[in-house]
């Protein structure tokens, strides 16, 4: 994920603990991009990173990583985000053209749609348009 936010001109900054989250200035954050791998420095669930990154930075876009695939990751997020009271919907990147509601709608990223060069042009086309 870090090559396709780079090939965005960001610079990805890796967080370590989700307090860290209160050091950022709202300007100074393009988006938050999201792991929702098992083992990750940050201790806490992706949904409370989530959750605190949607309250400490509103309407900023938000991605999620997943390595799994683009249906199984949306039906599993999905239920989490239910659960947990975040009434955000989840796209995949083949749903979004060049934008999303940014309020209610959160964008999936998959090994899968980025591990070929075409599907890698194409994602991170998305990713600059929406991190501009």
């Amino acid at each position: 994920m870090k090559k396709l936010i780079s090939s965005a001109n960001c610079d990805p900054i890796p967080l370590s603990s989700i307090n860290q989250l209160s050091e950022f200035e709202t300007e100074s954050i393009a988006g938050i991009v999201i792991s929702t791998a098992l083992s990750s420095p940050v201790k806490n669930k992706y949904w409370e990173v989530l959750q605190n990154s949607i309250e400490q930075f509103p309407g900023k876009p938000i991605f999620l990583a997943s390595f799994a695939s683009v249906r199984s990751s949306k039906v599993t997020i999905s239920a989490a985000l239910k659960k947990n009271n975040i009434d955000f919907d989840v796209l995949s990147c083949e749903e979004v053209s060049h934008g999303f509601d940014t309020n209610k709608e959160i964008v999936l990223l998959t090994q899968g749609e980025i591990s070929d060069a075409e599907k890698f042009h194409r994602v991170s086309e998305l990713v600059k348009a929406v991190l501009r």
